[in-house]
Parts: structure tokens; sequence; C-alpha cells
């Protein structure tokens, strides 16, 4: 089991390249120097150590998913304009809202609840979108084959396009 600060020390630049382009795709204000080192902070508070470096990366994945939902929320409590302020992910690697993109806080929201329903599909969707991390990466960080990732996605990308569609109402 490597320490914390050796696994962070070898796995930094990989960290700053998938923040750079997470921040690329959200238009989010920042570096991704800041965003690592703000995972950095949040990662050594975590009292458990980390098996790997897929398990150092999948719990940043998560850590990431805080910041830019912590960041989105002070953004909306500070700005009245909440449609110009709101921050977007991307699902498929779209470069601005679109079809293909989800409001970070909408998406934290619907993690949860897709925890609950199937914990690795949020997992996976939490990896795949905030670490920007490939099919078999993910795979490996949680020791499954690259076809149930596939299909973990799929489910929860079809699960994500359901519950993210506005409830048509009856007049």
């Amino acid at each position: 089991m490597k320490q914390r600060s050796q696994l962070f020390k070898d796995l930094y630049e990989l960290l700053r390249q998938l923040a750079r382009k997470r921040l690329a795709r959200t238009g989010e204000d920042g570096s991704a120097t800041s965003l690592v080192h703000d995972a950095y902070l949040k990662l050594n508070t975590w009292g458990k150590g980390f098996q790997d470096d897929q398990h150092f990366l999948a719990t940043a994945s998560n850590v990431m998913r805080q910041i830019l939902v912590d960041r989105a929320r002070t953004r909306l409590t500070k700005k009245r304009d909440l449609q110009t302020q709101a921050i977007f992910l991307d699902i498929d690697g779209a470069p601005q809202p679109g079809p293909h993109t989800i409001e970070v806080l909408l998406l934290d929201e619907l993690l949860e609840r897709l925890s609950k329903f199937d914990s690795r599909a949020a997992q996976v969707t939490e990896m795949r979108i905030f670490l920007g991390l490939s099919d078999e990466e993910i795979a490996t960080a949680l020791h499954v084959s690259t076809r149930t990732i596939k299909r973990d996605w799929a489910l929860a990308k079809a699960w994500l396009a359901s519950e993210s569609k506005p409830q048509s109402r009856s007049v």
C-alpha cells in the first residue's frame, strides 16, 4: 500500500491533465492546478489508505465531483442570474451546453439517486464524467471487465437522460 503523498506525487501530472479537461468542458473558472490541490487537501483528510493507483483515482474522482459541486453551489448563491451562471459537464465530450450535457448540481442530485439504485453504475458515471477515465481505466479501478463497465455506462446514461428530462405536466 503506497503512502498518500507518494500516490499524489506519482499521479500529479495525470490528475492535472484530467482536471484541465474537466474544467475546459465545464467552462468553470479556475486552474487545473487549483482543482488538483483542493482535491489533495480533501484526500489528505480521508482516514483510509489507498490500495493502489486505481483506488486513489476512483477516490479522487469523487473528491473532484464534490469540489465542482461546491463551486457550483457557491456560484449560484453569489449570482442572481442562475441560467447564465450554471456549470455544465459533458456526458459524451460535448464542448458546450446541449443535448449531451448536464448541469453539475442536477448531476450531483441524480448520482445520489442512482447510487441507491445501482452504486457501481453511479461510480462508473462519476469516474467517467468527473475524471474522464476510459472504460478500460475504470474497469481496472473497479476490478471488473470492460464489458461490465460499458453495460453500466449504458444503463447510467439512459437513466440520467430519462431522469433529467422535465416532467410533462397536464394542464
